[in-house]
C-alpha cells in the first residue's frame, strides 16, 4: 500500500521529496491534471507524516491506493 500526499505546490512537494531521500524513503512525484499541485507517492510509513509535520511541510494526506 501507499500514501498520497497532495502538495500544495511544486516548492512544496521539492522540499518533502529531498526531505525524505535525505531520510532514506522512496518518493515518486507527479503534477495534478488541471492543478497547480502535486502528488507525491510514498510507502505507507506512519513515520513519513510525522516528518513532514516536523518539518512543516504542508500536505494533505489522500486515500490509501494498493499497488
Amino acid at each position: 500500500m501507499k500514501y498520497i500526499f497532495k502538495m500544495p505546490s511544486y516548492t512544496y512537494a521539492q522540499k518533502a521529496v529531498r526531505l525524505l531521500v535525505s531520510f532514506g524513503y522512496k518518493c515518486e512525484l507527479k503534477r495534478r491534471e488541471g492543478d497547480c499541485g502535486y502528488d507525491l507517492f510514498t510507502d505507507k510509513n506512519p513515520d513519513i507524516p510525522k516528518l513532514l509535520n516536523k518539518y512543516n511541510i504542508p500536505y494533505t494526506l489522500q486515500e490509501e491506493e494498493y499497488n
